[in-house]
């Protein structure tokens, strides 16, 4: 029944995007000459964008909207073959012939009328379709250019924007030490055997040492907001640090530390200032959305990462973006860590379904340990700290919600943990023995940017010792789960 639904839900999908492009069609029509210019244009691009699709499985989103923008001649020559060739010259024949065929008729003032009535209401119904589940539609081509360029103009504001510096008045005291911050994607700390799940799922975390916190608590439960809230010096009733400070990547660039973001999704228009603060910045597959159907694997990032390990910059500052448990989960996972089954058939969200998603989702997990046990590798033998943080959890049905942007409880739980090599065991083991005695106390995701700079072996007037989990003086504090909204 539930495969039943899930078609007739692709197909009414597709039929209502398919609505929108006719109604396009039927308003150039209305003036053969409005048609002459505008009809070639949108055929052209409409048959390049479907080739592209259809081979290489590209997306429409800012990366493109960008390449677009910055990409030379010489370059967009290495795209042309004689498929995509014959391709664009049927469209333009095609358009040619239809050209020549509305040129042929002329519309009566009763037609003109209907024909002008029934696409302003193919436009309302458009439109209402759409509200119901954002953007539903205008993510579809040839809307999703639209979307795209909106994006990417909100993008380029988001790099010009002026924030406060915090750096000026910090120093480190420590000559070398990598720091290395793992943002992890809807993992839910519950989910972990080391916070009492039935399932082993992080068993390489655990075998390596590292020490899980059950208690974390995030406000937001969307990576845009939980991301600018625990990269800055936002805290419960005290927001304004999102929009108006630079992040804590400022503070180390100021210590002179190598600092680098390495991603597997794509980044959003909200944390591109905080992106851009760093001095490397490494996107696997940006020409690819992060809801395309081409894998795009947290593995792809060991590469990059073990490239600047070895440039043997003496402190570093690296943050790793994963994929991680991101719905739709089973793209994000590699056959071989297929564990638990059965697994997920299609994208139906139903209790019929929730056995499926919720092995799914555990095979990922067991697939991000391993991913994160080969990053570990690379630091056993350096000074370095490795905090391991998602940015919310996820819902399975629990009271009728299902994956996140919920503020739903089980969504405000994510998995969070810190491993210490044992150099750094050594030379800070005060911090280490007082991060232990905290790290079972509630604690809110604002933690992370006090404690990662003290964690760092860097002095700063910003660090909170009442957030920080390496301070004797740390206060357990729970945001007010009201945050999401404000």
């Amino acid at each position: 029944m539930s495969d039943v639904k899930s078609i007739l839900e692709v197909i009414s999908h597709w039929a209502l995007s398919a609505w929108g492009v006719l109604v396009l069609i039927v308003i150039m029509s209305l003036n053969r000459y409005l048609f002459t210019i505008v009809f070639p244009i949108f055929t052209f691009i409409s048959a390049a964008t479907a080739y592209f699709t259809w081979q290489l499985d590209i997306s429409i989103n800012t990366a493109l909207i960008e390449s677009i923008f910055l990409t030379d001649t010489a370059e967009i020559s290495n795209y042309l073959s004689l498929p995509i060739l014959g391709t664009l010259i049927a469209s333009i024949g095609i358009t040619v012939l239809l050209i020549i065929y509305r040129f042929s008729i002329t519309f009566k003032k009763r037609e003109f009328i209907l024909i002008l009535s029934l696409a302003l209401m193919g436009i309302v119904i458009f439109t209402f379709t759409n509200k119901l589940r954002r953007n539903t539609l205008l993510m579809r081509a040839p809307f999703s250019y639209y979307i795209a360029y909106q994006d990417y103009k909100s993008n380029v504001k988001e790099m010009d924007s002026e924030r406060r510096l915090l750096g000026e008045d910090a120093h480190v005291e420590s000559d070398s030490i990598i720091t290395l911050l793992i943002i992890g994607e809807a993992l839910r700390a519950d989910h972990i055997q080391t916070n009492g799940y039935f399932r082993v799922t992080m068993p390489k975390a655990e075998q390596k040492g590292a020490l899980f916190l059950p208690h974390v608590h995030s406000p937001y439960t969307y990576t845009a907001a939980s991301l600018r809230y625990f990269l800055t010096r936002a805290a419960p009733g005290m927001l304004d640090p999102m929009y108006t400070e630079s992040s804590f990547i400022d503070i180390f660039k100021r210590c002179s530390f190598r600092t680098a973001w390495i991603a597997n999704q794509n980044p959003l228009a909200a944390l591109r200032y905080f992106i851009n603060e760093n001095d490397t910045i490494f996107i696997n597959k940006p020409q690819f959305s992060d809801y395309s159907n081409t894998p795009k694997y947290d593995s792809d990032l060991i590469e990059p990462f073990t490239n600047l390990i070895n440039q043997h910059h003496p402190r570093q500052l690296l943050m790793v973006h994963l994929a991680g448990n991101h719905w739709y989960y089973n793209k994000n996972l590699p056959e071989e860590y297929i564990q638990f089954t059965p697994i997920l058939e299609n994208k139906v969200l139903s209790n019929d379904n929730k056995e499926r998603m919720i092995n799914s989702y555990d095979n990922v997990t067991l697939f991000v340990d391993s991913v994160i046990e080969q990053f570990i590798n690379e630091l056993e033998n350096k000074k370095a700290m490795v905090i391991f943080l998602a940015d919310h959890g996820q819902s399975f049905g629990e009271n009728g919600k299902w994956l996140h942007a919920n503020g739903a409880p089980t969504e405000q739980n994510p998995a969070c943990f810190f491993w210490f090599s044992d150099k750094y065991k050594i030379q800070f083991a005060e911090k280490v023995s007082q991060f232990i005695k905290n790290r079972e106390k509630v604690v809110d995701t604002a933690f992370l940017f006090h404690t990662i700079i003290d964690g760092s072996a860097i002095k700063s007037p910003w660090i909170e010792p009442s957030w920080n989990l390496f301070s004797d003086q740390f206060q357990p504090k729970k945001a007010n789960s009201d945050s999401q909204n404000e």
